[in-house]
């Protein structure tokens, strides 16, 4: 029985104690300061949006949980193209996630939304 008892306490430690580590991506140019040589008052008319989501069913998680910043990085560019927009680099970006779970289903989506531009343009 002890040894039961201490078989249950060692499996409760090793599944007590988990993690995990996803990358979010891996971005050509990113900054949170002011970027010599780029127009401060670059803006446009339409903004493009793009999301990356995982799922889970039952807590079992599936989707794409790697490079999730790119991927909605570049759904957004994705997406101006396909409006008729040109450019090749989001500025004025909001990043952000969003989710939800039941029981059964949930759901982790990360979005990025900004404006698109052709980097060349903006440069002086």
């Amino acid at each position: 029985m002890k040894k039961f008892g201490l078989g249950v306490l060692t499996l409760l430690v090793v599944v007590g104690f988990n993690g995990c580590s996803t990358r979010l991506g891996n971005m050509t140019v990113v900054s949170t300061n002011n970027v010599d040589g780029l127009s401060a008052d670059v803006k446009t008319e339409q903004r493009v949006k793009g999301e990356s989501c995982s799922h889970n069913f039952l807590i079992i998680p599936w989707g794409d949980f790697q490079n999730r910043l790119q991927i909605a990085t570049d759904n957004a560019i994705d997406n101006g193209h396909k409006a008729g927009l040109k450019g090749d680099v989001l500025v004025n970006a909001k990043i952000g996630i969003t989710a939800w779970n039941t029981i059964i289903y949930g759901q982790n989506c990360m979005t990025v939304e900004g404006d698109l531009i052709p980097l060349a343009k903006s440069m002086k």
